[in-house]
């Protein structure tokens, strides 16, 4: 007997044409009501409960229920639980006794989860196996206690948030992917509701490619001779007009409405921005270089950047693959650097706060497989990225020492397998703290370059202070839960250089001549730090004697 995901509806599948108010007729679309009903149901939440909460009675909720089956094409009620959170529509801080990380299980209670998320009773997956309904059900017993679950629409929903389950496993329709790559791609909000699409369309095979230990996009390091260095606003400026592209005004205004808005330079990552103010803070728009970037910073998002509180970090509002652009809230504050009380970034408590944060971030279960191996990879691209831009730029700050840059390089590369790993923010630095003055605290901005990787990166730009002010060190690290270990320890000056020659490449100097000055000199400070080889010393000394 096939399951009902498995019959193809006639539904538009690309959502690119599909941003307009006014969805195409017939189009399923889900109102508030049917997205809360979604919610109870992946929370465990039984049909006279749902009914309570909602103040419907029950034959009202079991009409809306099967409404929404034939809309998710969903076989039972938990194969709509799991079908809504790979939709997008159940998130993880909307269901309690969520576990925090993946949890193992054995090889034949996964194939158990997988049908259980495909909407299969116990005795229906007992035929499948050609067994006893008996043994089914002890597994679904030890999968409910492992997942937090009290009944298998719980546990259906809590398996895909925390990626246990591939999306083939859902759904027959879905590609053979990682969950944490199927942002719903699917899913367009419109002035009535939420609009849904037929199957998730695959990006192309250059945006999508990745490695294969990674499970989620990386991030695309662009050449240094493309990379937008300089650039300023594309139009506008802060309080002036800087409209949105024509194809991009009617989705952010279904979402947030019209504000004033402005452009942003692109950023490191090459993504193009603009910011809006409005009463419940500043908005910003982000349009991605690639689709694969776009499905990497919704993954963090989903997964890493949501388990910082409220107000330390940003929300997202909204994407929309089709247009390649997401919304998110940022954090309210001002740059640490920029507030009245200036120098706050050399205050211990606001060190230990942004290690406090920082040990949060890294500690998302973001990634699956070999995370190790995984990191490796986006550390050593990183690397790569910061030794193209050494070979073009231009700076007296690194007169003398490139040849030792360069030999650093090769140590890093081959000390990578060994360094602790973490969901790195990937420019953690004072530039990216905003401090609340009204709570006296630290938030975070600036994850579109986020991703696994070493756990050092994200001490590098911090560290440029803590050789001259050694208490800040301390601080932060009481913050962070944990001192540097060994390898962190005589590897931190390396990953410093690269930071401080990243931040020089994307610092233009004609625009800002103090902040480009300040720059080289942290960058020629760092560099001045580096262990010297000796067959560089020798090279040096044949080179003054001949001179």
């Amino acid at each position: 007997m096939t399951l009902a995901c498995e019959h193809l509806n006639d539904l538009p599948g690309d959502p690119a044409g599909a941003t307009t108010v006014a969805p195409p007729a017939g189009a399923p679309v889900l109102l508030e009501e049917d997205l809360t009903i979604l919610r109870l149901i992946a929370a465990g939440r039984r049909r006279i409960d749902i009914a309570g909460a909602t103040f419907n009675s029950v034959t009202k909720i079991d009409a809306r229920t099967r409404r929404l089956r034939h809309v998710l094409a969903a076989d039972s009620r938990q194969h709509l639980a799991a079908l809504s959170a790979v939709y997008g529509l159940v998130a993880s801080e909307r269901l309690p006794g969520m576990p925090g990380m993946q949890p193992h299980v054995s090889e034949y209670d996964q194939k158990v989860l997988d049908l259980i998320v495909a909407g299969l009773s116990a005795s229906r997956i007992a035929a499948r196996f050609q067994c006893d309904v008996d043994p089914v059900n002890t597994a679904i017993a030890r999968l409910a206690f492992e997942f937090g679950a009290d009944n298998r629409c719980q546990l259906a929903a809590h398996a895909v948030l925390v990626e246990a389950v591939t999306c083939r496993a859902v759904s027959p329709r879905f590609p053979a992917t990682a969950l944490s790559g199927l942002p719903p791609f699917h899913v367009t909000t419109t002035g009535t509701g939420v609009l849904l699409h037929a199957t998730p369309p695959l990006p192309s095979a250059q945006s999508a490619r990745r490695s294969p230990v990674s499970s989620a996009p990386d991030v695309r390091t662009p050449d240094p001779t493309e990379s937008g260095r300089g650039k300023g606003p594309v139009t506008g400026s802060r309080g002036g007009p800087a409209p949105f592209p024509p194809e991009l005004a009617t989705w952010v205004n279904n979402y947030v409405g019209r504000h004033p808005t402005w452009a942003l330079p692109n950023d490191s990552s090459g993504a193009r921005g603009w910011r809006m103010s409005s009463p419940e803070g500043i908005i910003e728009l982000r349009v991605p270089r690639t689709h694969g970037d776009l499905q990497r910073e919704v993954s963090a998002h989903r997964h890493a950047i949501g388990r910082l509180g409220a107000g330390q970090a940003p929300r997202l509002l909204g994407f929309d693959p089709g247009l390649r652009a997401l919304l998110a809230r940022q954090p309210r504050g001002e740059r640490v650097d920029d507030a009245p009380d200036r120098g706050l970034h050399l205050s211990e408590s606001v060190q230990e706060q942004a290690g406090q944060l920082l040990r949060i971030l890294h500690e998302s279960t973001l990634g699956a497989g070999d995370r190790h191996a995984q990191a490796a990879e986006n550390t050593r691209r990183y690397i790569d990225y910061v030794d193209r831009v050494l070979e073009r730029i231009d700076s007296p700050a690194l007169a003398g020492h490139r040849a030792v840059i360069g030999h650093r390089l090769i140590v890093l590369r081959e000390a990578l397998p060994q360094l602790p790993v973490a969901f790195c923010h990937g420019s953690f630095g004072f530039g990216a703290w905003r401090w609340q003055r009204a709570t006296r605290s630290l938030a975070l901005t600036g994850f579109e370059r986020s991703q696994v990787m070493a756990a050092v990166v994200d001490f590098a730009r911090p560290s440029l202070l803590w050789a001259e002010y050694p208490a800040l060190q301390d601080a932060f690290t009481h913050g962070y839960g944990r001192s540097l270990d060994e390898g962190e320890r005589r590897l931190l000056g390396d990953f410093a250089v690269l930071a401080a020659i990243e931040d020089l490449w994307h610092t233009n100097p004609k625009d800002d001549a103090k902040t480009y000055a300040r720059l080289a000199g942290a960058l020629r400070t760092a560099a001045g730090r580096l262990p010297v080889p000796e067959i560089v010393t020798a090279v040096r000394s044949i080179e003054a004697t001949t001179g």
